[in-house]
């Protein structure tokens, strides 16, 4: 039994114990206040309420409170948070799911659930074991139903926990007791997705509440719960990956495939148009593939919550709650695509991208994918108030949570790749294989098979290439269509935190400035647990589908919002993966990698105190706020792999590691630590009744992305001939540590309005750049490992195949004469600074008695630390950071309720690594998206309403370095939802 699992009940003994052994007495928050939180109806009435907590509040604050219990503004808690000033979302699947504050990505935002940490896992798509795990939380996993309100804090405070440089998210659900007495709710609505494709076009999405007071009011029970069914398709085109490779002139040669000087192109590359001043080096990019990918998407997501609540008398109040959720996704996706192999010949711009390319082999290829992706949160706790005496009052807060993505160990993500390709013209024949040409320079999609550029690469006009040793033209012909290969991989990971709190709060009843002093101490064991899986099989022309398995389905309207759709491929090939994945197992098996296990534990004790004043200046009311957090952290990094034996060649794009029949697993840990001071002031001054002037300064900090901790070397995927890229954690890295200062003018000039101009400045230390270096890897024998591709092929197939395993000579990995592999290790640091500052600019103005009323708000961020696209080394980069805006309009009267809302964000740095590119930056170009809702109130208790998201249907693109780097493109549908609501 590991440490975790032995922490789990005696933190809940613990809490249980200090129930029952606790003497009487209790200050809680008044009732009355929460049911405020809780019982505002209308658009109008939520507005006032997170205004008056804005107003209200130490430091800079912004808050969303619910228009009434089940009814939160927008169906997704990320949707809502993008209207405040500074947050912007990243969207998936026409959806938000996490939040960009002040410039500051995911992972530098910290996301509560009733003040509590919150466990996160996912299972994202990607390439290995090292796929990026990061903190992020996914806000698609909870229902806005159950939500009352959310608080954003911008500026540190010692009694909120660290870990939000950008900011600190609250998300708060409902009690008992915040009510008087029985109260329900329900919803009930048809969502429709104008991209469903396959599916139902209108899906369910049901939610309930019900809470009540018994014993006089004594002990209390709500519980809720929620179901969510949306069906959609979505459509991309993509380039996967673009790889930088040396420039220079290459030698025109099949029968010699890879050229180093080349990157393994085997072609021509003209690079007289580079322009030397913006490219000294004369580097080039090539595009790894360029594919059209269709998808459908099924997802189910189901919310629980269980509270009680037991006040014995006036000075005690006990609750213990229980929340669950289960989010599931099964999405089909067809790829219709070409892998840059060998080309004849290829021209680089100004820049040295690959803009032209006249590609020699690849054929095409026709991808299948099937995942299924699942996580189950949940988390049980407890919480008790005791007013000990008349002044001092105490709070225990103890919760043991988890989150567990593939629970069932389940793989993920499986895939067939099928291909009209004839292996054997790859290496050892000069042939017409996979002969197409792509144009990345002219228009938003890279136009294939212009014929002007067919003609001057002396093609005919067809996509061409050797079958069977005949040249074929129908690129399309299912008879054709081969097995390549058939891969199954995933990460199951599981998070789980055991946190226990002890907060102290002192009201002076003296007549002096100091109001209040609060203290406490904390707690957080923290575990990330991952089990990288993967299982794959080379199929090659013995192993074909059925004509009568392939659907060939017209690519109809794809991709119409972009220029170059008009040249996209003509077919999306369809069919059932899992059965055809079953024929794969049935018929040829499987080679299973042994798992990789990775493990990140994290144990951290705090302590604060905060001293409060309240005082006066010329008649000035002041507010100050001054305090310091104690943090320690102990961090231990941990794991368990088998070291390849050799690499193989597989295919003119890929080497994969091999390992022996009966594996040995070893095990690297590592560990480390830090301790840091985290004072924070907060000083308001309201120099003019309702014109508020606030000063915060303070010490925040962020923790890094989990994959950084691994301590273990990661191969990752490498290319014949280069690049060979390997990666490396370090557990000892220390956290991002922010200096932040805020300046903020609040003006509240009216019921329900108020305008407020904000400047902020956070000094962020300890910023990670990969330190790479040049080096030999070993296997456990401690032999170096070599690149297969680079040996004596020799001049036939007997010699050296591809695939093959039966060779005299060689078995692919032991190839005679292969050159010991130069890896490119990456390994995580704590190196730069950088600065971030900007503006919030924000209004809200209601209308008197119209009913109407306006909210606007501008954030204009900038860093000292640009990402400098020429820049080839590794550079500090700030991801997230954007200008961005919102504009709402709305109308609340007579029980009739209209809301439209405009949200824009400027381009922005979204990564600093592509899929099949670890090394090379994705841009987010602008987007701007329109939503709106309408309900009308029937009665006191129904309530009829329609709301529309991306009513625009707005696209979203996404390059590389350059603007002509294609990395994605992607067309949004609208959604609708209707539905009736009820309060009783």
């Amino acid at each position: 039994m590991n440490k975790k699992d032995l922490l789990k009940p005696s933190v809940l003994s613990l809490a249980i114990a200090s129930t029952f052994s606790m003497a009487p007495a209790l200050a809680e928050q008044t009732a009355a206040d929460e049911t405020e939180v809780i019982e505002v109806r209308g658009i109008r009435s939520s507005v006032i309420k997170a205004m008056d907590i804005k107003r209200d509040s130490q430091g800079v604050v912004d808050a969303i409170s619910a228009e009434d219990i089940g009814k939160f503004p927008d169906t997704n808690l990320a949707e809502s948070l993008q209207r405040i000033s500074g947050v912007s979302i990243d969207r998936k699947n026409n959806e938000g799911n996490q939040i960009t504050v002040r410039g500051f990505g995911p992972s530098f935002n910290l996301v509560t659930l009733n003040g509590r940490s919150m466990p996160f896992a996912d299972s994202p798509k990607q390439e290995g074991a090292g796929g990026t795990q990061n903190r992020s939380f996914n806000f698609e996993q909870i229902a806005a139903e159950s939500v009352s309100g959310v608080q954003i804090y911008k500026t540190a405070r010692a009694d909120v926990a660290s870990g939000g440089i950008g900011a600190t998210v609250n998300i708060e659900t409902a009690k008992p007791f915040n009510f008087d007495g029985f109260k329900s709710a329900f919803s009930v609505k048809g969502i429709n997705d104008t991209s469903v494709e396959k599916g139902d076009d209108v899906t369910p999405e049901v939610s309930g509440m019900i809470s009540n007071k018994f014993m006089d009011g004594k002990f209390g029970v709500l519980a809720a719960v929620s179901y969510s069914e949306r069906h959609s398709s979505q459509e991309i085109i993509a380039t996967d990956g673009w790889l930088r490779q040396t420039g220079g002139n290459c030698e025109l040669g099949y029968n010699t495939p890879f050229s180093p000087d080349c990157g393994g192109s085997g072609g021509s590359v003209d690079v007289s148009a580079i322009d030397p001043s913006k490219n000294p080096n004369g580097n080039i990019w090539l595009p790894q593939n360029f594919n059209m990918d269709v998808s459908h998407h099924e997802r189910e997501r189901t919310n629980g919550q269980l509270v009680l609540q037991f006040k014995p008398n006036d000075d005690v109040e006990v609750a213990v709650d229980y929340f669950y959720s289960k989010y599931e996704t099964t999405i089909e996706r067809y790829q219709t695509a070409h892998w840059i192999g060998n080309w004849v010949s290829a021209s680089a711009d100004e820049n040295g991208v690959l803009a032209n390319i006249a590609n020699g082999a690849g054929g095409t290829d026709f991808l299948g994918y099937y995942d299924e992706i699942e996580t189950e949160n949940d988390s049980v706790g407890i919480n008790v108030k005791w007013q000990i005496t008349d002044n001092l009052s105490m709070q225990f807060d103890a919760h043991t949570s988890e989150s567990h993505a593939q629970p069932d160990g389940t793989i993920s993500e499986n895939s067939l790749l099928l291909t009209n390709s004839d292996f054997a013209c790859f290496a050892y024949e000069v042939c017409y294989a996979g002969q197409f040409t792509l144009d990345y320079g002219s228009s938003d999609l890279p136009i294939l098979n212009d014929p002007a550029s067919m003609a001057a690469n002396g093609f005919d006009g067809d996509v061409r290439w050797l079958y069977d040793g005949t040249v074929r033209t129908d690129q399309y012909d299912p008879s054709l269509v081969g097995g390549n290969l058939a891969i199954g991989r995933g990460n199951e990971v599981e998070n789980t935190i055991d946190q226990v709190k002890l907060d102290f709060t002192w009201l002076n009843d003296s007549d002096n400035a100091l109001a209040a002093i609060r203290f406490g101490v904390g707690y957080v064991d923290f575990n990330y647990d991952t089990t990288w899986r993967m299982h794959f099989t080379g199929l090659g022309r013995a192993w074909n589908p059925n004509v009568d398995d392939l659907t060939y389905v017209d690519r109809g309207g794809l991709g119409s919002e972009f220029s170059g759709s008009d040249s996209l491929f003509d077919y999306i090939v369809e069919f059932d993966v899992n059965e055809l994945l079953n024929r794969v197992d049935d018929e040829v098996g499987f080679t299973y990698n042994p798992n990789v296990f990775n493990e990140v534990q994290e144990e951290t004790v705090s302590a604060y105190v905060q001293f409060e004043f309240e005082t006066e200046f010329q008649g000035m009311p002041i507010d100050i706020v001054a305090g310091t957090r104690y943090e320690s952290t102990d961090v231990t990094g941990k794991t368990s792999q088998v070291t390849p034996y050799a690499l193989r060649y597989v295919s003119l794009t890929e080497l994969r590691s091999q390992f022996d029949a009966e594996p040995v697993y070893g095990t690297t840990e590592l560990s480390g630590d830090y301790t840091y001071f985290l004072p924070n002031l907060d000083i308001s001054v309201e120099f003019q009744e309702d014109m508020i002037f606030r000063l915060s300064a303070g010490r925040s900090l962020t923790r890094n992305d989990l994959t950084a901790l691994r301590p273990a070397t990661n191969i990752a995927n490498s290319r014949p001939a280069g690049p060979y890229l390997a990666y490396q954690g370090n557990p000892n890295l220390k956290p991002y540590v922010s200096d932040n200062f805020d300046l903020s003018y609040e003006w509240y000039y009216d019921e329900g309005s108020y305008a407020s101009v904000g400047y902020f400045k956070k000094w962020v230390d300890n910023y990670i750049s990969n330190n790479t270096t040049s080096g030999k890897l070993y296997n456990a024998d401690g032999v170096a490992y070599t690149d297969p591709s680079q040996g004596d092929l020799g001049t036939g197939p007997n010699d050296c195949p591809l695939n093959g395993t039966d060779a005299p000579v060689c078995d692919g990995t032991v190839v005679p004469n292969s050159p010991d592999i130069d890896w490119l290790i990456t390994t995580p640091v704590n190196k730069d600074s950088a600065s971030v500052d900007g503006i919030e600019l924000a209004v809200q103005h209601l209308f008197g008695d119209t009913g109407f009323g306006v909210q606007a708000n501008a954030t204009f961020v900038d860093g000292d630390v640009e990402y400098d696209v020429r820049e080839v080394e590794e550079q500090t980069a700030l991801i997230g950071l954007s200008d961005s805006a919102n504009l709402v309009a709305f109308y609340d009267k007579d029980g009739f309720q209209v809301r439209i809302a405009y949200n824009w964000r400027d381009e922005f740095l979204a990564a600093t690594d592509q899929l099949r590119a670890p090394d090379e930056p994705v841009f987010t170009e602008e987007y701007g998206q329109l939503d709106a809702n309408m309900s009308y109130d029937i009665n006191e208790n129904f309530t009829v309403f329609i709301e529309g998201l991306n009513l625009n249907e707005e696209s979203l693109r996404q390059h590389g370095r350059f603007s002509n780097q294609l990395v994605s493109a992607q067309e949004f549908g609208a959604r609708y939802n209707v539905g009736i609501r009820g309060t009783f």
